[in-house]
Parts: structure tokens; C-alpha cells; sequence
């Protein structure tokens, strides 16, 4: 078993914790969905790792570009989530961790995280 220390481990209790949904959604899916869509990104394109999406949401720290709300597109892809998977605590915070992302600047325009 892979041993994480306690500031970066995704899991809590045997389960993976809100955040750690959150950043799988803007690193993996978010690239897998502008990829289908047509979009290319960059290959040399990464982002930050969980250790430093964590110390972003944390520290607050922001860039001050690209701030503000959750695109539409999020919030119908946080619908269609909460019809799946219910509402929930773990949804709520993981809806939350996303929304913190867009207002610190940690998202590029294709709803990637930044590295």
C-alpha cells in the first residue's frame, strides 16, 4: 500500500476524500471532455499536483487571472453528478473544493488545473 503523508493522502478512513474528487475532475476529466469535444491540449501541459492543490486551497493563494464563478458547463456537469451519486456531504465538498479553484485562479480557460 502507497503511504501518503497526511497533507497530500486522498484517502481518509479507506475513502477518497471531497478534494481529492474535486482535482481528479479538473485535471483528468475536464481534459478528457475538451479532448472529445475536438479541443487539443498541448501535450506539455500539466497541472499542479495534489500536494499543491491542496496548499492552494489551504493558503488561498490566487494568481488573480481567470477568477470568478463556475463556467455553466460545471455547474450542469455538478447536476448531472448529484443525480448520479445524490446529494451528499462528500458532494457538497467536492462541488465547494471546485468552486474555490475557479475563485483562486487555479483554472485555465478549458477548466484544466494550472500547474
Amino acid at each position: 500500500m502507497i503511504q501518503y503523508p497526511s497533507s497530500v493522502n486522498p484517502l481518509r478512513d479507506g475513502q477518497f476524500i471531497p478534494e481529492f474528487a474535486a482535482y481528479t475532475k479538473l485535471t483528468l476529466v475536464n481534459r478528457f471532455q475538451n479532448e472529445r469535444k475536438g479541443g487539443s491540449l498541448s501535450p506539455h501541459w500539466n497541472s499542479m499536483t495534489f500536494q499543491q492543490f491542496m496548499d492552494a486551497l489551504q493558503n488561498e493563494k490566487s494568481d488573480g487571472v481567470h477568477t470568478g464563478s463556475v463556467p455553466p458547463e460545471e455547474e450542469e456537469t455538478n447536476r448531472f453528478y448529484l443525480q448520479q451519486n445524490g446529494e451528499s456531504l462528500f458532494a457538497r465538498k467536492r462541488f465547494e473544493a471546485i468552486e474555490r479553484a475557479y475563485q483562486l485562479g487555479l483554472v485555465d480557460v478549458n477548466g484544466v488545473l494550472k500547474s
